[in-house]
């Protein structure tokens, strides 16, 4: 239940993001760096993509291509309907394809590079500290 909620509290935090009215967002010098904006969304979309891909090896006994092809599935959905609401209901935002690319190749990295990720995670945590303290890896998980 916790990687749901997880999963559930991250889909808001994209959905709240991408809704913030255009002319509300700050300026600083890190939004000027070019394609910046692509960049966030390739990273929300690579959490999501790990997260979805978490929640799916934990509940369910898919096979790892389905599961992939499920994440990049979710994640193309998602990120369409948010542009599609940026596009149409936002306040000064515009639906963009190349946000929409962003998204989706942020899932693709995510299912590209989970197995390893979770690999080095599950040796972390059978090192020390953690072996002596297993609060630590309630922690982690």
């Amino acid at each position: 239940m916790k990687r749901l909620l997880r999963n559930i509290i991250w889909a808001i935090i994209i959905f709240i993001l991408c809704a913030i009215p255009g002319d509300t967002l700050p300026t600083t010098p890190l939004i000027n760096i070019p394609y910046f904006d692509k960049l966030v969304h390739f990273g929300m979309f690579f959490i999501l993509g790990i997260f979805t891909i978490s929640e799916l090896n934990f509940q369910t006994r898919l096979k790892k291509w389905e599961i992939a092809v499920i994440t990049i599935l979710v994640a193309a959905l998602y990120g369409g309907a948010i542009e599609l609401l940026q596009q149409n209901f936002f306040v000064y935002r515009s639906g963009d394809y190349a946000d929409f690319i962003a998204d989706v190749l942020g899932a693709v990295a995510a299912v590209i590079v989970f197995a390893p990720l979770k690999k080095q995670k599950d040796l972390l945590l059978n090192r020390k500290p953690f072996v002596y303290f297993p609060f630590l890896k309630k922690i982690l998980f």
